[in-house]
């Protein structure tokens, strides 16, 4: 009797660990599938980083101010006064008058600089939008002469004197710029040849006295 109730209690305990390490096995799963609580979360996400700044910084040794161009205010009144006191009338050209003329009083070299190239290639004049250009062929340079009313006002830089005449060399000749009238001049010497051999043909006191000499041809 005794050896049966032994072999019951037997059986019993055996499936009382069986269901034990069936409800163990459930805890087990439930756990891993239990999403982890939110302070490991925490723990565990990445740090958000900062988006890098891409945007061009200005760079304050190359930024300037951008230069301004603008037209001159032309003194009409004090160029058709010298006209008329001059007597002074192109012979080369046909040079329009009245609001037909150039934007500019005209300034052209005076009678022998003209006639010095009477033998050679002709001279010739082109009216621009802004002014006019002249060209004058000779023997050992050519003489070209523009005129403009567009002025270039760069920050900075002190607005030209009305009364100062600049000469500077060049590698082919040399130019020499004033202001008359409130209009931009520029008379340059191309000499014939190149480099410094042809820079030679004309010298500083002939350059400036050229210049100096232009006179005033033609107006509106």
């Amino acid at each position: 009797m005794l050896k049966g109730v032994g072999i019951v209690l037997v059986a019993g305990a055996c499936l009382s660990l069986t269901a034990c390490d069936l409800r163990w096995g459930d805890e087990d799963e439930e756990a891993a599938s239990k999403p982890p609580a939110s302070s490991d979360m925490a723990d565990t996400a990445a740090p958000e980083t900062a988006e890098p700044d891409t945007a061009p910084q200005p760079d304050n040794d190359t930024v300037r101010p951008a230069s301004a161009t603008r037209k001159a205010e032309i003194d009409w009144e004090a160029a058709r006064n010298d006209l008329a006191a001059s007597g002074e009338r192109d012979t080369t050209f046909s040079i329009q008058s009245g609001s037909s003329a150039p934007p500019v009083p005209v300034l052209l070299p005076t009678g022998p600089v003209r006639t010095a190239s009477a033998g050679g290639e002709p001279p010739q004049f082109r009216p621009l939008d802004d002014g006019y250009y002249a060209m004058y062929p000779g023997e050992d340079y050519t003489l070209i002469v523009n005129g403009t009313n567009e002025v270039t006002d760069a920050p900075g830089d002190a607005s030209a004197d009305p009364g100062e005449i600049k000469y500077t060399p060049t590698s082919t000749g040399a130019i020499v710029t004033f202001v008359r009238y409130g209009a931009s001049y520029m008379v340059e010497f191309e000499c014939k040849g190149s480099g410094q051999e042809g820079g030679d043909c004309i010298s500083e006191e002939e350059a400036l006295t050229v210049a100096e000499d232009i006179v005033i041809s033609g107006t509106q």
